[in-house]
């Protein structure tokens, strides 16, 4: 939905280019001169909004920021990209009351740069900002839930954030996309049951966060004990394949399940 990237990055070589994280927040400010100001009386000491770019204070690290009119597409966009935190419609009707976008765009690529967007994001959440929706995933949240997975941290609230993980095309094959965000691999399972595929594709991912393995191809994944023992190869094509918000340029893994034990 975020057209403006879009144009901008068109002819950029996936492979070549760090990862951006692109943040969409809508807001019902009555103008431009009002977004400035509420930013700032927010987030006293802590972000500084001038010459497009929000910086936080205490970091020095800046993050560029487009500001657009009412899009009319916003209300479906985020009733869509919040099926899995199952959005209220109060929640979608308030959005459809915005009058301005605020989009945030960085360069990440690992959990720490992750964090920072994501502390960005909710500095205009405080500032009259209604919800907000990870561009680079498909993913979108109440300011409520935002906020509580800042406060309550922990670096597996990334993947809650960052990561869309029940992508399906109907057929068998599921698959998760937002990984890039934080420096590592998306994966596909292909062939198993819809339910099965989301909890290992969610264990797996959790994984790599926490533990953060050195994975190698070739190498083996089990849930647990009683589990089946999955095979960890490179996926070649990914879905999202071209996409300038969604491909990985880090890749891909595939997880196969190997004979029974």
């Amino acid at each position: 939905m975020f057209d403006i990237f879009k144009k901008k990055n068109k002819t950029v070589d996936q492979a070549a280019r760090k990862p951006r994280t692109v943040l969409c927040i809508p807001g019902n400010w009555n103008d431009r001169d009002e977004i400035l100001t509420s930013i700032t009386k927010n987030n006293l000491n802590e972000f500084l909004f001038a010459g497009m770019i929000l910086m936080n204070l205490r970091t020095k690290k800046g993050f560029e920021l487009e500001i657009c009119e009412r899009d009319e597409r916003m209300k479906e966009s985020f009733k869509f990209a919040g099926m899995v935190n199952k959005v209220s419609e109060e929640f979608l009707n308030e959005i459809d009351k915005h009058k301005f976008v605020i989009y945030l765009i960085s360069e990440t690529g690992d959990l720490k740069s992750a964090k920072e967007i994501a502390e960005a994001g909710n500095a205009i959440l405080k500032s009259g900002g209604t919800g907000i929706k990870i561009e680079s995933t498909g993913k979108a949240f109440t300011k409520e839930k935002w906020t509580e997975l800042l406060t309550n941290f922990e670096e597996s609230n990334l993947y809650k954030m960052f990561v869309l993980d029940s992508i399906s095309d109907g057929k068998g094959t599921t698959y998760t996309c937002g990984m890039h965000n934080l420096g590592l691999k998306d994966c596909i399972v292909y062939g198993e049951e819809f339910q099965d595929s989301v909890d290992l594709l969610s264990i797996f991912g959790y994984y790599q966060i926490i533990d953060k393995p050195e994975i190698k191809n070739g190498q083996t994944f089990s849930v647990d004990n009683d589990s089946p023992i999955f095979e960890i190869t490179d996926e070649n094509n990914q879905p999202n394949k071209g996409d300038e918000l969604f491909e990985n340029p880090y890749g891909m893994w595939k997880l196969k399940q190997k004979a029974s034990r």
